[in-house]
């Protein structure tokens, strides 16, 4: 199973020599959604990769107006990040007979490292560690452009039974 160690730890990015799939969302019920709709003016408007390991994977270049602390990223931008490079992870480890219903997060957990800034880019980087039942587990990361872990987080998941009215 990886870790967040596993991902972050060694000096250069153990993704660096493999290149990810272009990772569409088809998913209904999130034409409008903050973080991860093209189609939200609003929002933070994010796209997906996929790693053969099923790692997915968001870059992403913060807005001065989503600072928290002077000249760093607020931290509800960065937990927004976070929570949906997992949900789409979590999405992508459901069944090919799934219905195409979002996940939905149950609980999340978050660990800020160091400051994220404003003036970087910052990778999130999400993979499911378990299934059990209908919950799906996973762990994330958000790094800076060189790589340094900025914040870690644990969620559990569960997909939408019906869409939202």
């Amino acid at each position: 199973m990886r870790t967040i160690p596993d991902v972050t730890k060694s000096s250069t990015d153990p993704y660096a020599q493999t290149t990810a799939e272009p990772y569409p969302l088809e998913r209904s019920g999130v034409d409008h959604c903050f973080g991860c709709s093209v189609s939200n003016d609003e929002g933070l408007r994010l796209t997906f990769f996929r790693y053969d390991d099923g790692t997915v994977e968001t870059r992403h270049q913060t807005a001065e107006h989503h600072c928290g602390f002077n000249t760093v990223i607020h931290g509800g931008i960065q937990a927004t990040i976070l929570d949906e490079v997992m949900g789409v992870a979590a999405h992508g480890s459901l069944p090919t007979e799934a219905p195409d219903l979002a996940c939905a997060t149950a609980e999340m957990h978050l660990t800020y490292l160091r400051p994220a800034f404003i003036a970087d880019e910052v990778i999130g980087r999400a993979w499911v560690v378990a299934s059990e039942d209908s919950d799906i587990y996973v762990e994330s990361v958000l790094l800076s452009s060189d790589m340094r872990e900025l914040t870690t987080a644990t969620s559990r998941w569960r997909q939408m039974r019906t869409e939202p009215i």
